[in-house]
């Protein structure tokens, strides 16, 4: 670890963010990366291309593993368990990220957090807002309502730069919301928004107010 420049580390650190065992999408990982100004600006090279060359790093080091291959391109990646224990190890010592879980989960105010899975999200929003997050991730199984979640307390996190739901059905008891709501265009600050594979089928006029975004992730959506 102390070896890698300081992009891959961040790389590296951000694995943390994925469930044990799962197939990160190479080319979602990159936008996430960029999103969250990991990667500096380069006169030769595209963000999203240093990106890449950040984790084609990790592969090349044996960090990382290459799941699917098209065309000499990695397409997929997942990380080696006993390396994942290390990764969420040092993102713990140096709080970079709160993993959030129904059976645990860190107190402590972190900008970056992440669910892997929750049936109901009435404890997330019962919690004290951290009005400082900059990046909140759903990334896991497709369960649960979290309508409540989506419609109040994340429109409170003002300083976001990704929000990603993807995979979850956004709903409360009553009703399944297939439109983001107009607030969304507050979040003046947002780079990456996932909604891919979600309920959500149509997006508020206040979207054109998010005028940093560079990423709107809807794959899957009908």
């Amino acid at each position: 670890f102390k070896e890698l420049r300081h992009e891959s580390k961040l790389c590296f650190l951000y694995l943390s963010i994925f469930p044990e065992d799962y197939e990160i999408n190479a080319e979602k990982m990159i936008h996430l990366l960029v999103a969250e100004g990991f990667i500096q600006e380069d006169e030769e090279m595209m963000m999203e291309d240093m990106a890449r060359y950040y984790i084609d790093e990790l592969i090349d080091r044996s960090l990382v593993k290459a799941e699917r291959i098209e065309r000499g391109k990695v397409m997929s990646c997942k990380i080696h368990d006993l390396l994942r224990d290390v990764i969420i190890k040092k993102a713990k010592e140096l709080n970079f990220v709160n993993i959030y879980n129904e059976k645990h989960h860190s107190s402590a105010v972190c900008r970056r957090e992440v669910v892997h899975h929750l049936v109901n999200d009435r404890v997330l929003c019962d919690r004290r807002v951290n009005k400082q997050m900059r990046s909140f991730l759903f990334i896991g199984e497709r369960t649960g309502m979290v309508g409540g979640f989506v419609y109040t307390t994340n429109l409170k996190l003002k300083l976001l730069r990704v929000l990603n739901l993807g995979g979850l059905w956004i709903s409360n008891k009553r009703y399944i919301y297939k439109s983001l709501p107009d607030v969304i265009g507050d979040l003046i600050h947002l780079r990456y928004l996932g909604i891919a594979d979600t309920s959500v089928i149509s997006l508020p006029a206040s979207i054109s107010n998010l005028r940093f975004l560079q990423t709107l992730d809807a794959s899957g959506n009908t």
